[in-house]
């Protein structure tokens, strides 16, 4: 299986996220509120594609793989997967839209660092744990 994709859009990922995180308090997530708002629509549709590729692709080839260590794996990052998802569309929703982050500033960098950082650390063990497995 041709992992490049995915792993292309990992660095897509970590490159918005940095590129959000750059703006480290409130007066500058106002300022800068509607290029954040860009960002995250992108860093939302990148996150929509590489689930989807994920969830037809990997998942369903791995939880049917004759090595159980790897059924087990592929069924445990699947499911946490779903709740990541889940947390990461809230956040998106509650601050779609330039408006809705210049106006609750504080609790967009506080829900920022929270689910950026479950992102990351998602996307190190895929990087670490589970792709190597579709080489």
């Amino acid at each position: 299986m041709d992992i490049n994709n995915l792993l292309r859009q990992h660095d897509e990922v970590f490159e918005l996220i940095t590129k959000i995180n750059r703006y480290q308090n409130q007066e500058q997530v106002k300022e800068n509120s509607f290029e954040i708002s860009k960002s995250l629509a992108q860093l939302s549709g990148i996150l929509k594609i590489h689930l989807g590729s994920e969830d037809k692709y990997v998942y369903p080839v791995l939880i049917k793989h004759q090595d159980v260590k790897i059924r087990k794996i592929a069924e445990s990052f699947s499911q946490e997967m779903g709740e990541l998802a889940k947390v990461f569309d809230a956040y998106k929703i509650k601050y779609l839209g330039a408006y809705k982050i210049a106006e609750n500033a504080e609790t967009f960098l506080d829900e920022t660092k929270v689910v950026f950082f479950a992102l990351k650390e998602r996307i190190k063990k895929e990087d670490i744990s589970l792709y190597p497995l579709l080489k």
